[in-house]
């Protein structure tokens, strides 16, 4: 079992995976996004010479590999690699973090959101919105999608930064294609390659793919339509793509989608997980508590006079909450009220779980 450090920590780490997954199973993030853990590394695939989206048909060339997102870059003794590919050797010393990662990082990501909506990502109103009517006009192609709370794109981004150098996005009007179960949207297409794999591996189908342009590579169909490409109508393409790329018209999820393994996504704010370990150290001290759901979004702001008491009784009770945080306050029921006007104010509305008429009066 190889020996490795990853940021001054000692590692037993297993023989065989990659330094991104040993960092992800020793929760250390690494920012990715053409990773996934229940799919081969990104270039393992070749592209084909055409793909279709809808009955548009794109032409490349055959036989190339895409070469990743560029996002997982670390340094292993002092030399700058990518973490998805590297596999786990003795004495390894990695860094995940520093100005020079950071700075390549950003460079990809530019690239990625010269051809995707961003603007929603650099807005203040960001969290809360309800994607259907902006502050500042931006038109609707312009925008990112209702996906937001949950894209992973976007947590991506927010984690790492957008540089100023980060171009402008110009709508590409691509198409949008209707189809008997599924709705893609390709205005939103990264070309990760994500779900191509997911379709080969995890359904063991041909129906999507990739061709390869001066402009880099193109995700679509083999064919101009899911049946003539053989799609099984699994649904493993939602589960598996990054953004709302593709959608789902139909209300529930299958056992397919279901065998996708779920990512570990950036930890955006200061945030605890809200388990019984965590709520064993907090003080019994007043002050104010906030819960989050999955996607680290405020769902309830709560003040009390004895914390760890209250969130004892909020485990066995609480439902839908994955992340929390607190400060202590002896002023706890001015201080619970005035974070409730700061986010109505911001948001228009009360969080998700308060009720509206006890927390307010």
């Amino acid at each position: 079992m190889p020996r490795i450090r990853i940021n001054g920590t000692e590692i037993n780490a297993e023989d065989g995976k990659t330094v991104l997954e040993v960092a992800l199973d020793n929760r250390i993030y690494i920012p990715n996004l053409c990773y996934h853990p229940s799919v081969s590394p990104a270039g393992g695939m070749e592209s084909i010479d055409k793909i279709y989206r809808g009955e548009k048909e794109y032409t490349g060339r055959s036989g190339e590999r895409y070469s990743g997102c560029n996002l997982c870059v670390v340094k292993i003794n002092g030399s700058t690699v990518k973490a998805c590919t590297e596999k786990v050797a003795d004495g390894m010393d990695v860094v995940t973090e520093g100005e020079e990662l950071r700075a390549i990082r950003q460079k990809a990501l530019a690239g990625i959101f010269a051809n995707h909506p961003h603007v929603c990502i650099t807005c203040e109103y960001r969290e809360g919105c309800d994607r259907i009517q902006c502050t500042f006009g931006v038109p609707v192609e312009e925008r990112c999608c209702d996906l937001f709370p949950a894209c992973e794109l976007r947590f991506v981004a927010e984690y790492v930064g957008l540089s100023p150098e980060t171009p402008k996005y110009v709508f590409q009007d691509q198409p949008v294609v209707e189809e008997k179960t599924l709705k893609w949207n390709y205005n939103y297409c990264i070309n990760c390659t994500r779900c191509v794999r997911g379709c080969v591996e995890i359904r063991e189908a041909n129906a999507l793919g990739f061709t390869s342009t001066d402009d880099g590579i193109i995700v679509g169909r083999p064919a101009p339509s899911e049946v003539e490409s053989g799609c099984k109508f699994c649904s493993v393409c939602v589960e598996i793509c990054p953004t709302g790329t593709v959608r789902d018209k139909r209300p529930t999820k299958n056992k397919w989608r279901q065998a996708v393994e779920k990512k570990m996504l950036p930890i955006l704010k200061e945030l605890l997980e809200f388990n019984e370990e965590n709520v064993s150290t907090i003080p019994e001290s007043p002050g104010v508590y906030r819960f989050y759901n999955e996607n680290h979004e405020l769902i309830y702001i709560k003040g009390t006079p004895n914390l760890k008491q209250e969130l004892e009784s909020e485990i066995s009770t609480r439902e839908g909450v994955a992340y929390f945080d607190y400060e202590e306050n002896e002023m706890y029921t001015m201080r619970e009220s005035e974070l409730i006007q700061e986010y109505l104010q911001k948001h228009g509305r009360m969080p998700e779980l308060n009720d509206e008429l006890d927390d307010l009066f």
